[in-house]
């Protein structure tokens, strides 16, 4: 059968959207990896659905699928593709939107039509609640090359491990931050995996991030990642509420407020398109 699709993306991160509220269709993994790949399919980073919610509180489900065809519990910059998606396709003209996801509900509203904001609730940096099999600390340590590398982990509805690093030049190491990254995700003291986001703070008001994420690998931005890591900087005491997070693909603006974690950036309408799977 055909279906039809939208590609987005956030700052380089890219996405497959699809409205699944009427057609009920069976996403197997085969049918995931196929969409994903970039040679022999659409290609994207993650792909979104459009589901019913079924809380009786939000506005619609945001299913969020990795390129390797595993579940997701969160995605930020997705997020904001999808609030933009539902109302390019006529399926939301509200200004502000509910979404349920797996891990939690969050909210959002459209700024312009291509900048979006979404309010990506609080971190939670209870071990148990990451998972972390370790106990409650403001950092951690884990060994790599003979050297003890310190992080700090927190949940923004999915794990995220924050390694603060000396010079921006790491960065750009694609082969180290990959070394640790895989490292971290393949640990058993993360249960779930996790995403590795590599910090530098430039000064009290941005930073500059690298994140490797669980499904994805290297990215050229991540949202949930900005939001994680903003959290961690703001708790140490190392950056202002409101924080400029300068990523491969581009910044967001970060703020953290008493309702949560406000996320503000770009939503890019890329093309339409169908398919046949």
């Amino acid at each position: 059968m055909k279906i039809k699709f939208s590609k987005m993306h956030g700052l380089g991160n890219d996405f497959i959207i699809l409205n699944n509220i009427d057609l009920s269709l069976e996403l197997t993994t085969e049918i995931i990896q196929k969409l994903s790949d970039r040679k022999f399919g659409i290609g994207c980073d993650q792909l979104l659905v459009v589901e019913p919610a079924s809380d009786g509180q939000s506005d619609f489900f945001y299913r969020i699928y990795n390129s390797d065809g595993s579940e997701a519990g969160q995605c930020g910059n997705g997020a904001r593709c999808f609030i933009s998606f539902l109302h390019l396709q006529g399926l939301s003209n509200k200004s502000k939107v509910k979404l349920q996801t797996n891990t939690r509900v969050i909210d959002g509203q459209i700024i312009n039509p291509s900048v979006v904001e979404v309010n990506m609730g609080n971190p939670d940096f209870k071990p148990e609640n990451i998972p972390l099999n370790l106990f409650e600390a403001s950092n951690y340590e884990f060994k790599f090359d003979n050297q003890l590398i310190q992080f700090t982990a927190a949940s923004m509805g999915n794990p995220h491990a924050v390694i603060r690093i000396a010079t921006p030049e790491i960065l750009v190491d694609n082969e180290y931050l990959t070394k640790i990254g895989s490292m971290l995700q393949q640990s058993p003291i993360f249960p779930e995996s996790v995403n590795v986001n590599f910090m530098f703070v430039e000064n009290e008001g941005q930073l500059r991030l690298c994140t490797y994420e669980r499904g994805s690998g290297l990215t050229l931005a991540c949202g949930s990642g900005a939001c994680a890591t903003a959290a961690v900087a703001v708790r140490d005491g190392l950056v202002r509420q409101k924080v400029k997070v300068i990523m491969p693909g581009g910044e967001l603006e970060i703020n953290w407020t008493d309702a949560g974690l406000l996320m503000t950036g770009e939503a890019i309408h890329v093309f339409d398109g169908e398919i046949e799977i």
